[in-house]
């Protein structure tokens, strides 16, 4: 909920971007001096770009692909195509390249972090497809490695889910590690 607010915060700041450059290219140089200048107003792109940097439109694009009706992906595309257009507003403000240039240490943080979201992302969209769709199955590798002990003593479901064996439990664990990997704007 809170990303989601941010995120629109973003656009709203991205779309006052493009309009004040729009209106005069010269504001472009202003609003750079207000970032270099301002603590406040530094801060404040800083944070929204740290948030960006945390955003995945690819994996917006799967949550669409597997949960929302064909005739609302358009929608999200056009949500994609805005935070694609605010990130290269904040950058050209910032007078950054990338996201979080500024701040090295925590651009690695979150590049070690990506790789174990984006799973747990991707694991997750399939865990919601295949609750809202029983029909829906998800095509497994087996495992190279045998393992010594039979699933059901390895992994402790919950009884009293209405879903089928284990969907629930995933559900909340990759929720939980999705917030826990992002942090604050989980």
């Amino acid at each position: 909920m809170e990303q989601d607010f941010t995120y629109q915060c973003g656009w709203v700041l991205g779309a006052a971007f493009k309009q004040a450059i729009d209106k005069d290219a010269k504001n472009l140089q202003m609003l750079r001096e207000m970032y270099n200048q301002w603590p406040f107003f530094r801060v404040t792109i800083d944070l929204v770009e740290m948030v960006f940097a945390k955003g995945d439109p690819g994996i917006t694009a799967l949550y669409d692909k597997l949960l929302v009706s064909e005739d609302l992906w358009p929608f999200g595309e056009r949500l994609r195509t805005n935070y694609e257009e605010t990130k290269r507003l904040l950058l050209q403000v910032a007078g950054h390249r990338n996201l979080l240039e500024g701040d090295p240490y925590l651009r690695q943080r979150l590049l070690l972090r990506d790789s174990y979201i984006t799973t747990l992302n991707v694991c997750q969209a399939y865990t919601l497809k295949q609750i809202r769709d029983p029909n829906y199955h998800v095509q497994v590798r087996p495992s190279k490695e045998p393992t010594s002990k039979p699933a059901a003593e390895l992994v402790k479901l919950n009884p009293t889910s209405e879903y089928a064996p284990g969907l629930e439990d995933t559900l909340i664990l990759t929720m939980k590690g999705i917030a826990a990997g992002l942090q604050n704007t989980g």
